[in-house]
């Protein structure tokens, strides 16, 4: 499933969805053989379309389905013929459609599956993104392996969720959408990767189960071995009516899932960005050994609400060492328009050196042990005094400033980066995003969302810690 030798797209039409998966399999580099199945022949995306799966000249490990729902059932019959192993269908029209005629469509391919051995991941679903195989189901996703796998019932959360972590810094070793799961299910991906060497962190975006005692077990005994992150989608009566039409779900109460989950040792988002937050902080941050944060930059409004959001979080926030703010002190030899406290409002510093060797300073200060993570706290947008040229050099040195910090820093450090898409300002700012993703450093836009992930990080070592000591 995650490293077929060949592949095979059934339904490749121009214009069609078809194609635009045969495209992602193009551009992604795959290395094997990629075929084009098209009842009309011809050509598709340059490469030759076969008029069945029979006609393949070669063997199909994996194969993507574009045709329509009642077409399907003959279809896996024919890759069963054929050798194929493993079928994503990305065809609707089953089950979640609430009519009858898709629901026993969807009994027939399951029926279908369980006799041929073929395995079936869908239907209703985009498949596998795996950038080790080079298989990928968009043209835009990174082709870099990383650490961090996913496994989503929704097509559209899924993509979100890679897209949106992948600008902040985070891989994948692999991703799953799995749609209405009349096959391969959640339990069965969940058992797979807490024994899958290529995955440290598993995150999950899940509308409904069908055996819960499975997928708590499934639960617990990953938590065990790696971070599990989980997002579960129809948590009210109206969300979970809504998953129902969507995958076919069934959703269950918010309080029988709630316990579950936290019994069974996962960390709950409750939404995509608290969930993109999760997946920075889990595949990003280094464990702080504890709960004392520094906080540099923003203004005096910014550090008061950054101390209300880490106070709130159960954080600390220590006052600086006398002798370390003498020592900051003299390096300006004053401290007109500065607040040399925690947290400390650099806002008439700058992004210059002065900048840079003041957070390098609260960062190796060894005078005693101050703090044990340190988020730097920047806002653009705001500052409409600028003009544009000096807008742009001062964004430019804080990038390089920060980057450059961060790869000295001795202790955890992450970036709160604040600004208004509306500003004529946003595209710099997503370039200052850009470098420091790049440099591997944690980047958050909320003060809000970095409190409460990292604050969700440590409880999660906490609780492991503790089962580790009870044995």
């Amino acid at each position: 499933l995650f490293n077929p030798t060949s592949v095979a797209v059934a339904g490749a039409a121009p214009g069609k969805a078809g194609q635009l998966f045969l495209d992602s399999i193009l551009a992604s580099g795959f290395r094997g053989n990629v075929y084009a199945i098209n009842p009309k022949g011809a050509e598709v995306s340059g490469v030759r379309a076969y008029t069945s799966i029979g006609e393949v000249p070669g063997p199909v490990d994996y194969l993507v389905c574009c045709i329509p729902a009642p077409a399907v059932p003959q279809l896996i019959k024919d890759c069963a013929a054929k050798g194929v192993k493993a079928i994503s269908i990305f065809t609707a029209g089953f089950s979640e459609s609430g009519l009858e005629t898709g629901r026993q469509l969807e009994a027939e391919v399951s029926r279908l599956a369980r006799a041929t051995g073929v395995r079936i991941i869908g239907p209703n679903c985009l498949g596998v993104y795996c950038p080790r195989a080079a298989l990928c189901f968009a043209t835009d996703f990174p082709s870099e392996p990383g650490r961090v796998a996913l496994i989503g019932q929704s097509g559209g959360n899924t993509s979100y969720l890679i897209r949106a972590a992948a600008h902040r810094g985070v891989r994948f070793s692999k991703a799953i959408s799995y749609g209405n799961a009349c096959d391969v299910n959640e339990c069965d991906l969940l058992e797979y990767l807490a024994q899958d060497s290529e995955t440290e962190v598993v995150a999950a975006y899940i509308e409904g189960v069908r055996d819960g005692r499975r997928f708590y077990r499934a639960i617990r005994e990953l938590s065990k071995v790696k971070p599990v992150l989980v997002l579960k989608g129809g948590y009210t009566s109206v969300g979970g009516e809504i998953a129902a039409s969507h995958t076919g779900a069934l959703a269950g109460s918010a309080n029988v899932w709630g316990s579950l989950l936290e019994q069974a040792g996962a960390v709950q988002a409750y939404s995509l960005e608290e969930m993109v937050d999760l997946l920075v902080t889990f595949a990003l941050m280094p464990h702080p050994k504890g709960r004392r944060a520094g906080v540099f930059g923003g203004g005096g409004g910014a550090s008061v609400l950054a101390t209300d959001e880490l106070a709130r979080a159960g954080f600390a926030i220590p006052a600086l060492p006398l002798k370390l703010r003498e020592e900051i002190a003299g390096l300006f030899g004053t401290t007109a328009g500065m607040i040399l406290r925690n947290p400390i409002d650099l806002s008439m510093v700058g992004y210059g050196q002065g900048f840079y060797n003041i957070v390098k300073r609260l960062l190796t200060f060894d005078d005693g042990d101050w703090l044990d993570f340190a988020l730097v706290h920047a806002g653009f947008g705001q500052a409409a005094w600028f003009s544009a040229s000096a807008f742009e050099r001062e964004i430019e040195l804080f990038r390089d400033f920060i980057t450059r910090i961060y790869g000295e820093a001795e202790k955890p450090l992450a970036l709160v980066l604040q600004f208004l898409i509306t500003s004529w300002d946003w595209q710099k700012a997503l370039d200052v995003q850009r470098g420091c993703s790049e440099a591997g450093m944690p980047v958050y836009h909320s003060m809000a969302g970095a409190a409460n992930a990292i604050d969700k990080f440590l409880r999660y070592h906490e609780r492991r810690q503790a089962a580790t000591s009870q044995g």
